[in-house]
């Protein structure tokens, strides 16, 4: 029983995540005019929908495409920062218990959406029922060679675009979609092959396409890729700046980049700590481009 509660309250819902998805509301109202009991209403409504999500993933990724079925080695691996892909199989929860759990997290983030609905209109509708979508095009996207666009697009301008119409029914939401980009690039073309390495083996022979598994197919370097991808997001993000989109303390996100060099240098030596370390030094991307923008 105390395995099965810790799944539903934790591993299901991968909280590891907040960093990407909450800093990205927040950002979002930043934007818009700054922080308020809105903005906060917007975070909450985000990270049940993203807890909602992985849950549903988990589901989908078992009973939808069979990814997570079989022995082991036959299916998904369970990483060191979450065990959601095992849990059906490992028999901790079923399947149904799975789906009603991302059932009850999308019904929970309701709640702060109606609040806002009667406080800033009917827009933010819009954008929380396409982040509630996702989840679904994810687990398909896993064979269609869109799994990175729909994982950034969850954590980028869904986001963004949230917290943004949160604050005012009418944002300057082009400039938020291009300020969104270096989020998605983090998150969905940046971190996602690190997590796609361990389950390569077994997920291929069950058909997925994706950029980030063909990486450890075709045996490129794993670290050399993530990191021209996290160049590209620091390359975008100071044009940003150069242009007036971005404030220019939001440089402080240059802080994680040795870091992130650091863990990729030692992927191969030690590929579970590196993968680990990695995971958290860019969760701090998000974090501080929200505390530079916040800061000027």
């Amino acid at each position: 029983m105390k395995e099965k509660i810790k799944a539903h309250l934790f591993t299901l819902p991968r909280w590891f995540a907040i960093p990407f998805f909450g800093s990205a509301v927040l950002l979002g109202a930043v934007l818009a005019g700054g922080i308020n009991s809105n903005a906060w209403l917007a975070f909450i409504a985000a990270i049940l929908v993203m807890a909602g999500g992985h849950a549903f993933n988990s589901f989908l990724d078992y009973a939808w495409t069979g990814l997570d079925k079989g022995e082991v080695g036959e299916r998904s691996a369970e990483k060191d920062y979450t065990g959601g892909q095992n849990l059906i199989e490992s028999g901790i929860v079923s399947a149904r218990e799975t789906a009603i759990n991302g059932i009850v997290c999308y019904a929970l983030s309701a709640i702060p959406i109606s609040f806002l609905i009667w406080r800033v209109g009917w827009q933010v509708v819009t954008l929380w029922v396409i982040g509630m979508l996702i989840t679904f095009w994810y687990a398909k996207a896993k064979f269609n060679w869109t799994q990175e666009l729909a994982i950034g697009s969850a954590a980028g301008p869904v986001a963004v675009l949230l917290g943004m119409f949160a604050i005012t029914p009418n944002p300057d939401w082009v400039s938020g979609l291009i300020i969104s980009v270096p989020l998605s690039i983090t998150l969905g073309f940046g971190d996602m092959p690190l997590d796609e390495w361990e389950d390569a083996e077994a997920n291929l022979k069950k058909g997925v396409k994706s950029i980030g598994y063909k990486v450890w197919e075709y045996k490129i370097d794993l670290g050399f890729y993530m990191l021209t991808w996290m160049v590209l997001a620091y390359t975008y993000q100071v044009f940003l700046i150069a242009i007036g989109q971005l404030a220019p303390l939001t440089g402080l996100t240059f802080i994680v980049f040795p870091f992130l060099v650091a863990c990729t240098v030692f992927l191969k030596a030690n590929f579970r700590k590196a993968a680990a370390g990695f995971m958290l030094a860019v969760s701090f991307y998000p974090v501080l481009l929200l505390v530079g923008q916040l800061l000027g």
